[in-house]
């Protein structure tokens, strides 16, 4: 086990080796949101220790935690944005490390670590100083602790990640749904839903990580900066009444695509719950559902007057890109969709599910539909196959490492 896990830090570290090089050592010239990230990184190097006027007003809707730690890493460091790069490039390394230590065996490892690597927007945000891959390292963080039930120190990695993204409450609420689920769907009475909450004292913890974001929403008086909120005009999608279906019908066929296809693929078998005897009368529909979304809501990027994006993502894109467009393209979102649907739409399917589900109900308020917003999703889907608990095709290995040894 030593050998294979030292193995895979070598082979792990000359790749990252490799892309460092090949990304011209992350000094290339500024790419994308990087132009915008990079003046509000200056502004808070220059008050390492942020004033309230500040965190009321930097240009940015995103949470200002990576925006401080990027100041502090290039007061240290030196002004150049190759150094957050290379922060980025050293967490990206770092959580298949944290995958490496925490994985009951190599192959289990591998699934994970080369499902997580085949999601291209893991690359991308790998590479260039987006805030996504240390608001996903909190994350992790953040549920390695749960899951090893050190819960004041995942109350505090979430804080930490829901100060960098907002949408990162989404996991504790999670865990919450989770734990107190059985209470809810077994109800017997309010003293028995009481006392089985009563019995978790530790919940308390995951209630206090959400109400970070309820704080930073009272501190702004919104999801953001007022100024920038304003600006970006998200008052017009994310704090009105609005949502989009066709959102959630891309979102669904990503996971579908980025996850359901790629444990398929890499483990030879399926675990479809929604084709079980008891799930059967639900699949007609889910087949309708997804027929009705197809017909009526599409998915189809929003142009707002200020986001001009011409797709929703790397999928869509490719599939432009290859000539397959309406109703074509809008089928096989479905086809994927059903996937992901047939995949998770179970009780059976535990923390995964609800992991799927609350996460697919939030994009629907996407101020625009990207595949890079699944990467928390995707990643800690890859995370959970790490536990037998919370991994259905654990028992299946565990039974051909019996007949294995039985026959040795």
């Amino acid at each position: 086990m030593r050998f294979n896990w030292l193995i895979a830090v070598i082979a792990l570290a000359l790749v990252y080796t490799f892309v460092f090089f090949y990304r011209e050592n992350l000094a290339f010239t500024l790419f994308g949101d990087e132009v915008h990230f990079w003046d509000t990184v200056l502004l808070f190097s220059k008050e390492p220790l942020p004033s309230v006027h500040l965190l009321n007003n930097y240009p940015e809707v995103i949470a200002p935690l990576p925006f401080m730690i990027a100041g502090w890493v290039i007061n240290i460091f030196g002004h150049s944005v190759q150094y957050l790069r290379i922060l980025n490039l050293g967490l990206s390394f770092a959580i298949l490390m944290l995958f490496l230590k925490i994985s009951p065996n190599p192959g289990r490892f591998w699934l994970a670590a080369l499902g997580l690597i085949l999601f291209p927007y893991y690359y991308f945000c790998s590479t260039i100083f987006y805030t996504d891959i240390l608001a996903l390292s909190f994350i992790l963080l953040g549920w390695v602790c749960y899951l090893k039930q050190v819960h004041w120190a995942s109350c505090l990695f979430f804080i930490a990640a829901i100060s960098s993204r907002q949408y990162a409450v989404v996991f504790p609420a999670v865990i919450l749904c989770y734990e107190l689920g059985p209470a809810v769907f077994r109800f017997s009475s309010w003293q028995a839903s009481v006392r089985w909450a009563l019995d978790r004292p530790y919940l308390i913890y995951y209630v206090i990580a959400g109400l970070a974001l309820i704080a930073w929403v009272l501190f702004w008086g919104g999801l953001g900066p007022a100024p920038e909120v304003a600006r970006q005009k998200y008052n017009d999608t994310v704090h009105k009444l609005m949502y989009k279906p066709g959102f959630v019908l891309y979102a669904s066929a990503c996971l579908g695509l980025y996850y359901v296809l790629p444990e398929i693929v890499l483990t030879r078998k399926l675990q479809f719950y929604g084709l079980e005897s008891q799930q059967r009368p639900w699949l007609i529909g889910w087949v309708i559902l997804i027929g009705l979304l197809i017909a009526f809501f599409p998915a189809e990027q929003m142009y707002d007057g200020f986001f001009v994006v011409k797709n929703l993502g790397f999928f869509d894109r490719h599939l432009e890109l290859i000539g397959i467009k309406g109703i074509a393209k809008q089928l096989i979102f479905g086809f994927f969709m059903l996937l992901t649907i047939l995949r998770f739409a179970s009780p059976k399917s535990g923390m995964a599910g609800w992991v799927v589900l609350l996460n697919l109900i939030l994009m629907g308020k996407a101020h625009i539909g990207w595949d890079k917003y699944l990467l928390p999703t995707i990643a800690t889907l890859w995370l959970l196959t790490m536990f037998d608990k919370h991994w259905p095709l654990s028992k299946t290995e565990k039974r051909e490492e019996l007949v294995s040894d039985v026959s040795f």
